[in-house]
């Protein structure tokens, strides 16, 4: 690995401390970009097709599309791994609306700014909570209904995120999850939410982020002979599982032991356990793989 990462950003390569963008950017004024991120295994990524899909329908929803193919997506994300030598990373790729060309600035106008990031693997949590399972809140804050900024558009705007989790560390848990407007469950700030109950996996129908993990999740428990369900849930739901684990490119499946006081009855649980392991053996066997080094 080099000293210091490698980014791209607006057609070089900059090492992290030479690259920058203007104060006045879009992106950071305004919360207006797009991003995503996706992740390499033993110099593999995983699933970058379905990745970019969810990237582009963002940029698409958000009149955001700098006129990339994806095939160029592709070819930088590759390459950005690659000059920091990583097999094992963690990578985001972000397009701004860029610098306004006037002070108040037509939003079609735009002169976009791309970045893409490349870390070593990240974790959600460390080595003893992946093990024992972390401590979760539901949060007085709700989500944003999708007639206001739907959930699915995966934008720089995570404000919301920030006061969700200030809010759970701040009272000693390890994360929050937030309700809809109704009451039901909808996500964590970095993650989708299932819980197990008679060997049947519920996870939210709707209000979320639509996880590319989460959805390889609910294939993984299809494959495997159990019954997965796509529904409105409640924290009543969480609070009586036999299972509640997240999911999240940052570690796969990560089990939950504890949500606003209440013992989760196992963490991990038979269930999380097996699905991880599939998970995991999936990105090993290289299959939704995109190979980093020829």
């Amino acid at each position: 690995m080099s000293d210091e990462p490698i980014l791209y950003i607006n057609g070089d390569y900059l090492p992290l401390s030479a690259a920058g963008i203007s104060p006045l950017d879009q992106g950071f004024l305004l919360g207006d970009g797009i991003f995503d991120v996706v992740s390499a295994w033993k110099g593999v990524i995983f699933k970058l097709d379905e990745h970019l899909d969810r990237f582009f329908d963002s940029m698409l929803a958000a009149c955001l599309d700098p006129g990339w193919s994806r095939e160029q997506w592709k070819e930088i994300i590759i390459e950005t791994v690659r000059r920091n030598k990583l097999d094992d990373a963690s990578i985001r790729f972000i397009v701004t609306r860029g610098m306004p060309k006037e002070v108040v600035a037509d939003p079609r106008d735009f002169n976009a700014t791309i970045i893409v990031w490349v870390a070593p693997y990240i974790f959600l949590a460390d080595e003893e909570k992946r093990q024992q399972g972390v401590r979760l809140m539901i949060s007085s804050t709700r989500g944003f209904p999708s007639d206001s900024l739907d959930p699915r558009y995966k934008c720089l705007d995570r404000l919301h995120s920030q006061l969700v989790r200030l809010e759970a560390l701040s009272a000693g848990y390890d994360d929050a999850i937030w309700l809809d407007h109704a009451g039901n469950v909808s996500e964590a700030a970095a993650s989708n939410i299932f819980a197990v109950k008679n060997d049947i996996v519920y996870t939210p129908a709707s209000g979320i982020l639509r996880g590319v993990t989460r959805q390889t999740f609910i294939d993984l428990a299809r494959v495997a002979g159990f019954k997965c369900e796509e529904a409105n849930i409640t924290p009543f739901d969480l609070y009586t599982a036999d299972e509640v684990f997240t999911t999240s490119t940052a570690g796969g499946a990560l089990a939950v032991k504890e949500i606003s006081g209440r013992q989760i009855r196992k963490a991990p649980g038979a269930v999380t356990i097996k699905l991880n392991q599939d998970y995991w053996a999936l990105r090993e066997s290289g299959k939704h793989g995109t190979p980093v080094y020829d």
